[in-house]
């Protein structure tokens, strides 16, 4: 392999991020999948507002073929409760949060649609940038080196599942990104802390003209609840192409007893049409929990997605989760193997995303406990729920912009400046744009016609941002770059095409316009200044060693 090769094990959502991240910085990688072929079952649906940010750095076709898989209007909202799709309807809840927060806060736009159709965009977007191998029906079956502090390579077993002959594959590090039960995590014994097992599903994706009964009662959810049927409906094309969700005792959580031809009759009790047309393409099972990997890195391995953590379904922040946690990771990975960090940047992975993951799932199955103790009063199945109670959650549902956009970096990746972000009312729900270090950088509009962000300024290195008579800031990002041998792009907030016609950048940035900012490869502020300063190039230089661990500080 060629040397400074990444090893990504797990090609869904998560490894092909992690794949193209690598290559946005010039890193190579082999994606090794244990399938013979990638997975065609639709296991989740939504990228929201702040992955698709993400997914702009990987190029516009990128972007633009996600967004054209969209699910049409009327299908990301409301949640509906019903007895049948075409019987008595008890209960609805706006969920608006699908539909994105709006220009004002992000020039991205989520997308609604399936785990099959994003991966096959991600997987040819990654085979595309040249660096990629990838390698089906190779499993890995254990990890013989990486996970040590003082281990120089990480070396995996591999076995070729057509072949069955074994062998050793090295790399400069190794990124595990293979789900739930990852053989990675298994092979270095990493513990699990939370809660396992809570409840039990039959995931099941099928073909069916559902969407003629629905009618006018078109939404994101369809909960239904009857003698033959309990469980959720969830439309992924508004033609034809539906998930279900059907919830089961422990005792009937397997495959034989979930035959198709038990799954066909559950869809037609669910939509309440006994002669429904209903094709069965793929039937998985799967379990709710709530877990965290005690650590996330060891040496030169790290822990994404499934593998880190898993969630409850509410508020669709798995994948996302998943996917804004490599985004973090990757670029400090891809700076230590190519030598331009220290490998203590990357411990600040573990440090910046585990606990703020950890009170996501923590926050994700309150939520799902609340909302279906909502559906079982709306159903009568006899427990009451507060009023308040009922409001909060639904605003919740409605609102995810906290768990999105408001997260707060606090590690020896951010040098701090004394402020604080601003307050808000629900962390979980609410958002207020911030540029305080630690704090993703907010969206402005640039440009006379507004049609540029600030975000669309962040590429695969580090980007100065500053105010109109900041032009000193200008030179110190030449001398740091020159100095540190790292990219550090520089832009002036008023210069030809960075007009801001709204005035709101010294606004949401919080500086002068004498001032600068530091923003990190990931989006986030890594350093602020307020004002001017007398030695630029050396302030600035010092704050970009400082969060690559090249400085002692």
């Amino acid at each position: 392999m060629t040397p400074g090769t990444v090893i990504i094990v797990g090609c869904g959502p998560v490894g092909l991020g992690a794949a193209l991240e690598l290559a946005r910085f010039g890193v190579p990688s082999v994606v090794l999948e244990q399938r013979i072929s990638p997975s065609r079952h639709p296991k989740t649906r939504n990228f929201n507002t702040r992955t698709m940010e993400i997914a702009r750095g990987w190029g516009p076709a990128v972007y633009r073929r996600l967004r054209g898989i969209d699910t049409p209007d009327g299908w990301k909202s409301p949640i509906r409760f019903l007895d049948t799709v075409v019987g008595k309807e008890f209960g609805r809840i706006d969920s608006k949060g699908f539909e994105g927060p709006g220009p004002e806060v992000s020039p991205a736009l989520p997308v609604m649609s399936s785990q099959d159709l994003l991966t096959e965009i991600l997987r040819d977007a990654a085979a595309a940038t040249g660096l990629v191998e990838f390698r089906f029906g190779h499993r890995v079956t254990d990890v013989t080196s990486g996970a040590g502090d003082l281990d120089t390579q990480a070396v995996v077993q591999v076995t070729d599942e057509a072949t069955g002959e074994s062998y050793a594959l090295s790399g400069a590090a190794l990124v595990a990104a293979d789900g739930v039960d990852s053989l990675v995590r298994q092979a270095l014994g990493v513990r699990l802390e939370g809660e396992q097992g809570i409840h039990h599903f039959v995931n099941c994706y099928f073909h069916s003209p559902v969407e003629q009964y629905v009618g006018e009662r078109t939404g994101v959810l369809l909960y239904v609840a009857n003698s033959d049927a309990l469980g959720v409906l969830q439309p992924l094309d508004a033609n034809g192409r539906w998930l279900c969700q059907i919830s089961v005792p422990p005792e009937q959580w397997n495959r034989e007893t979930w035959t198709d031809g038990r799954v066909r009759d559950w869809v037609r009790a669910a939509v309440g049409v006994s002669g429904l047309e209903v094709d069965v393409r793929s039937v998985g099972m799967w379990r709710m929990n709530v877990t965290v990997a005690e650590r996330l890195v060891f040496g030169r391995v790290v822990l994404c997605g499934d593998a880190a953590h898993q969630f409850p379904p509410t508020g669709g922040l798995g994948v996302n989760t998943g996917l804004q946690g490599m985004h973090n990771a990757m670029w400090k990975l891809a700076l230590c193997v190519r030598g331009l960090a220290d490998w203590s940047l990357l411990d600040t992975y573990d440090i910046e995303r585990r606990p703020p993951a950890r009170r996501t799932a923590d926050q994700s199955y309150e939520n799902f406990r609340n909302v279906a103790r909502m559906g079982a009063a709306t159903y009568g199945f006899g427990e009451d729920l507060d009023p308040d109670a009922i409001l909060r959650e639904t605003r919740r549902y409605g609102n995810h912009l906290g768990v999105e956009f408001g997260t707060v970096y606090d590690s020896a990746a951010i040098v701090p400046d004394g402020s604080r972000p601003p307050v808000v009312e629900d962390d979980y729900s609410d958002y207020a744009p911030s540029a305080t270090p630690g704090c993703r950088a907010p969206h402005v509009r640039l440009g006379t016609d507004g049609a540029l962000s600030t975000l669309d300024l962040f590429g695969p290195g580090f980007t100065v941002l500053t105010g109109p008579d900041g032009t000193a800031w200008q030179e110190a990002a030449a001398v740091a770059a020159h100095r540190l041998r790292l990219p550090v792009a520089g832009y002036t907030i008023g210069s030809p095409g960075l007009t801001d016609p709204d005035g709101l950048f010294l606004r949401r940035y919080g500086t002068g316009s004498e001032g600068a900012v530091l923003v990190r490869p990931d989006g986030y502020v890594g350093w602020r200044s307020a004002g001017a300063a007398t030695a630029a190039g050396e302030q600035l230089t010092e704050a970009i060693e400082r969060i690559i661990g090249r400085g002692e500080y």
